[in-house]
């Protein structure tokens, strides 16, 4: 509750978000004079079919350890073996799955087979890693977060090097250093959890059951939000060519920066706006949305700032990207957006009201596909960037004005 704090740890999230960002950005104009567009779109794919498979496994374990840390925390270890238990179990499945479906999959998505195979392992490590990391923002260890997080990234860039220029792997050295850096962060989160006694045999079913409860529902909530973050570049590959999805993908990994930003924000601002919900504080409400509309001026001041020297970041690009520039504003826009979301979204997590958050997501999903589906054909990648920016609008535009069905907060600023 401390604001000092709240400042500190905002400012370390984002040197370790902007750290962990830097690194790839630095590193982009030469993995893009050595990868072509095509390998940028099948990595771009594989990203994409990770992060479909992570709320299925994961059940969103980091999402709901962070409420029951603030409302029990004396329970908090139980939960998380059980919740990895569980976790453990839906990787064997969805990887059963994946091996009877990977040529079909590999069809679609251009990723071979041998890769489709391991994704739902994959995946799971991803899980264990923002179990870990989760824990520390919610215990205020933002040091600890930073340097576990950067470390992971540069080990993954450095094999991602390693494998492409030395070895002259294309696509798939950026494959396996993603799988290899994540597999060693998450058994390096095991270790630590074991070591401090949260990760036990303690399985209880309780713990199952709200899990399922309150994670469950999230599954179409983080899947529409994969929809929306994904559909275009998986829509632009199957329409005009995986090619041009990666000039898109590189274009979006600019936009992104925007994201990267109101993240670091978001990492900071959860712990607090669940500690100042738990202490119904008319003042602290009240502060809550000071700093809401104070955040959203701000955000869309980066945009700004964003735009005006995304041709000083091009000019350091591989040639064959560059007509991807103009995506930057609105996909940037889109982050700002996707930013004012999650500071409105939070109060659904809070009070556990996930099933509704899911209907918005599901809705805006289904419109961000059709988006793309009208406005690809006629306007490019361009299009896509469009359904990107005006999804990502109206989700936060519908998330906000049902938040206040379930929450009394002062919009207004004036005293109720």
């Amino acid at each position: 509750m401390k604001w000092n704090s709240f400042l500190k740890n905002i400012g370390i999230y984002t040197l370790s978000n902007v750290l962990n960002a830097a690194i790839p950005f630095i590193l982009l104009p030469v993995l893009t004079q050595q990868l072509s567009t095509t390998d940028y779109g099948i990595i771009s794919n594989y990203n994409a079919l990770i992060n479909v498979l992570i709320p299925f496994i994961g059940l969103n374990l980091m999402a709901a350890l962070q409420v029951v840390y603030v409302k029990d925390k004396n329970e908090i270890g139980s939960y998380i073996s059980s919740g990895l238990f569980l976790n453990l179990l839906l990787t064997s499945f969805f990887t059963l799955l994946l091996f009877l479906f990977k040529e079909r999959l590999e069809k679609i998505t251009g990723i071979p087979s041998s890769f489709i195979v391991l994704t739902a392992i994959y995946a799971t490590y991803n899980n264990i890693v923002e179990v870990i990391l989760s824990l520390w923002r919610m215990e205020d260890k933002a040091i600890h977060y930073g340097i576990f997080r950067v470390g992971r990234t540069i080990l993954e860039l450095s094999i991602a090097l390693i494998l492409i220029l030395a070895y002259d792997f294309k696509f798939e050295g950026s494959i396996l250093a993603i799988s290899y850096a994540y597999g060693f962060g998450a058994l390096l989160a095991l270790i630590i959890l074991i070591k401090r006694k949260i990760v036990t045999f303690q399985i209880k079913k309780a713990h199952i059951q709200h899990l399922f409860a309150y994670g469950a529902p999230l599954i179409p909530h983080v899947l529409g939000s994969v929809i929306i973050m994904y559909s275009d570049k998986l829509m632009l590959s199957a329409m005009i060519g995986v090619s041009t999805n990666g000039i898109y993908s590189v274009g979006f990994m600019v936009g992104q920066v925007i994201g990267m930003f109101q993240n670091s924000f978001n990492q900071a601002w959860v712990p607090w706006v669940y500690k100042t919900l738990k202490s119904e504080s008319e003042q602290g409400k009240k502060l809550l949305v000071k700093y809401t509309y104070i955040y959203f001026i701000g955000i869309l001041l980066l945009v700004f700032i964003l735009w005006l020297i995304t041709p000083i970041i091009y000019h350091f690009i591989g040639k064959s990207f560059l007509s991807g520039m103009v995506l930057v504003l609105w996909i940037s826009l889109g982050f700002a957006f996707n930013g004012m979301y999650k500071m409105v979204s939070v109060y659904f997590f809070y009070l556990e009201k996930t099933k509704q958050l899911a209907y918005v997501t599901i809705l805006v999903s289904l419109l961000n596909i059709l988006l793309n589906y009208l406005w690809i054909p006629v306007f490019g990648f361009e299009g896509a960037a469009f359904a990107t920016m005006t999804s990502m609008l109206v989700q936060f535009l519908v998330t906000w004005g049902w938040s206040t069905k379930f929450i009394k907060l002062p919009w207004l600023l004036k005293d109720n």
